[in-house]
């Protein structure tokens, strides 16, 4: 029990760590370029694409898993600790 524990702290520091560096890396660059008059005033902005990179979304959804599997783990190792402490006291 305590290696599955374990494993899953690891693998939750893990993908707490490939989350950051998704998100810390830096944004593409733009294939295009911008200039200094408003060609279509009349033209609102209908974008295809996302203004966040898919490898921001990604880390903060690899991290939010890894948030959640570490409040797992430790929450069922506090858990086990104490339903282990009732049992050598007699009382369960």
């Amino acid at each position: 029990m305590k290696i599955g524990l374990a494993a899953m702290g690891v693998g939750a520091a893990v993908l707490a760590t490939l989350g950051i560096v998704l998100i810390l890396l830096p944004a593409p660059t733009a294939s295009f370029g911008w200039f200094a008059y408003q060609p279509l005033a009349d033209f609102g902005f209908v974008g295809g694409l996302s203004p966040v990179p898919a490898a921001r979304i990604w880390g903060v959804a690899l991290l939010v898993i890894a948030v959640a599997a570490g409040a797992f783990a430790a929450g069922w190792a506090l858990g086990s600790a104490r339903t282990r402490k009732l049992e050598q006291s007699g009382r369960t």
